[in-house]
């Protein structure tokens, strides 16, 4: 039996994890800035 079977599965689980981990840095960007902003009491012009 060949591994070469597995390949797409990791592949698709590496992608997978990869993607997950872009949307968590995200989403701690995210909460960083907005911690930021009350605790400095900026004001942001809209």
């Amino acid at each position: 039996m060949s591994i070469d079977g597995w390949r797409p599965n990791v592949d698709t689980v590496v992608a997978r994890w990869s993607a997950l981990e872009r949307d968590w840095k995200s989403v701690f960007v995210g909460v960083a800035i907005v911690a930021l902003v009350g605790v400095l009491e900026l004001q942001i012009p809209w």
